[in-house]
């Protein structure tokens, strides 16, 4: 597996030089850079930006053709088909267009751009799974908040980790620090887990430009607030490009390697031997987690998934024993 995934030109850590861009990120802002410098050049009009939209209680994807439409909005823990949203588009699309997405979804995107003659570069992001928009209801639920009255909500951003951010009507802010319960609970769940993601075997877009990451080793989880981000270089466009912005001084970074990417992202780089060795157990979770009367009961209150999860391990227990 090592050989497979350890096919990247290069490595890095870094964060864009521009502090606001990169405080405002989930993780050093150099996927904003990208996308703002590229869109200030005329190979490239074209981007899709992220924006919370307070009558859908949701994420949604949005046409942008120039750097000050960029939301710099942090991670958004949504599953958002931008293939879809790019194909019912696509005929807006001008000159080039600069986009991240899912590591699923580049090779997509990419026969598509790629059949249209549309020049592209594409960022993807180290994926532990998507989860629904059902899940941050979910979540909305167990902290006791009527998700009507949300305003404006992020999962990320705002320094490094940070956590989930919540705005209401009322003026009142929330904050919850990242990966804590009860969305912890929720991810870990995998109740909000589209299907294919259990099976998925990625760790991040190998086939994309540049692939982003969060630099989850210790000296950057004992001393940065701020955020960095681990990236790898993947493809002569994503090499070209990034020495341009390093050149330029839009970004301040480090050389990195397999071996700290390894580690910083352990646990998806472990997927692929996770889901071949565990397939039979994954098959019957699925078949189970959409029951609808098991959902039902399960995702009634924090004390039912606790339960679920109990369930969880005893079923992998048992299909390990046989």
């Amino acid at each position: 597996m090592t050989e497979i995934l350890n096919n990247s030109l290069d490595y890095y850590i870094g964060h864009s030089t521009n502090f606001e861009e990169r405080m405002k990120a989930s993780s050093g802002g150099i996927g904003s850079a990208i996308t703002r410098y590229l869109l200030s050049k005329t190979e490239f009009k074209t981007s899709i930006t992220l924006f919370y939209d307070s009558k859908k209680c949701s994420y949604q994807p949005k046409l942008i053709f120039s750097p000050n439409e960029i939301n710099v909005c942090g991670s958004v823990y949504q599953d958002i088909d931008i293939a879809t949203f790019l194909k019912k588009n696509i005929e807006k699309v001008k000159s080039g267009i600069v986009l991240t997405c899912p590591p699923c979804q580049v090779s997509i995107i990419r026969n598509l751009l790629s059949e249209k003659k549309i020049p592209h570069f594409i960022m993807s992001f180290c994926c532990s799974g998507q989860t629904t928009i059902e899940g941050t209801w979910c979540y909305y639920r167990f902290i006791g908040i009527d998700k009507t009255q949300i305003v404006n909500m992020q999962y990320r951003g705002n320094g490094w980790p940070s956590g989930i951010q919540i705005k209401l009507k009322n003026g009142k802010n929330i904050f919850y620090k990242n990966y804590t319960n009860p969305w912890k609970l929720i991810h870990q769940s995998l109740l909000f887990r589209p299907k294919r993601c259990l099976f998925c075997k990625r760790d991040t877009g190998h086939n994309a430009d540049i692939s982003l990451a969060d630099p989850w080793l210790d000296e950057y989880k004992s001393n940065d607030n701020v955020g960095n981000t681990l990236f790898m270089v993947n493809t002569e466009l994503g090499r070209l490009i990034f020495n341009n912005l390093k050149n330029d001084k839009i970004i301040d970074i480090v050389k990195s390697n397999y071996d700290e990417y390894a580690k910083a992202q352990y646990t998806n780089i472990q997927k692929e031997f996770f889901v071949t060795n565990n397939i039979k157990y994954i098959k019957k979770l699925s078949d189970i987690i959409y029951i609808k009367w098991y959902r039902k009961i399960v995702t009634s209150s924090i004390f039912s998934m606790n339960i679920h999860i109990k369930f969880m391990h005893l079923l992998k227990f048992m299909y390990k024993s046989r």
